[in-house]
């Protein structure tokens, strides 16, 4: 029983964990957007603070996570624990770019551009990777039905005096 309470208590965790990244992801990516777009400087500020701001709770959601995934208590997929460190590593570097730029907006602006082109990448790659598929697909169901055919058409011609063999 106590091993049941042990796995419940780890898959809250690490939920509760996901939906907080990914609330604050998307905190993250509206503020982004918001202070590349904001035309008074005063206000863009004051974005660019809140941006810092969402930056440093990602990176202290993932070193509470990561600190826990590290404890050794729980056993979670090694790529899962060097994912989050990657993205550890990624909000720690985008902090420090904004905190020593002159020119903040520029930086935002060179976050948002990075993070669109890997958006688009994949997008596109799932694209290819779909397209791979339903070739695949079609060409398998117009083999089997080649097949079905040629032997359907075989078996109509084949003389009723021959042999089976």
């Amino acid at each position: 029983m106590d091993i049941k309470k042990f796995q419940d208590s780890r898959n809250k965790e690490l939920s509760d964990f996901k939906k907080q990244y990914q609330f604050l992801k998307g905190e993250y990516s509206g503020a982004l957007s918001s202070a590349i777009n904001e035309s008074d400087p005063s206000q863009q500020l004051i974005l660019v603070q809140r941006v810092q701001q969402i930056n440093a709770n990602l990176a202290d959601e993932l070193r509470s996570i990561i600190n826990t995934l590290n404890k050794g208590t729980r056993r979670f997929q090694p790529k899962e624990l060097d994912d989050l460190t990657n993205d550890l590593i990624k909000y720690q570097k985008e902090y420090t770019d904004i905190e020593k730029s002159k020119d903040k907006v520029d930086t935002l602006k060179l976050i948002h551009k990075t993070t669109s082109e890997k958006l688009d990448n994949a997008t596109f790659m799932y694209y290819v990777y779909i397209a791979i598929l339903i070739s695949l697909s079609v060409y398998v169901a117009y083999l089997v039905l080649t097949t079905t055919w040629t032997q359907t058409l075989k078996n109509m011609f084949k003389s009723p005096s021959a042999p089976p063999w």
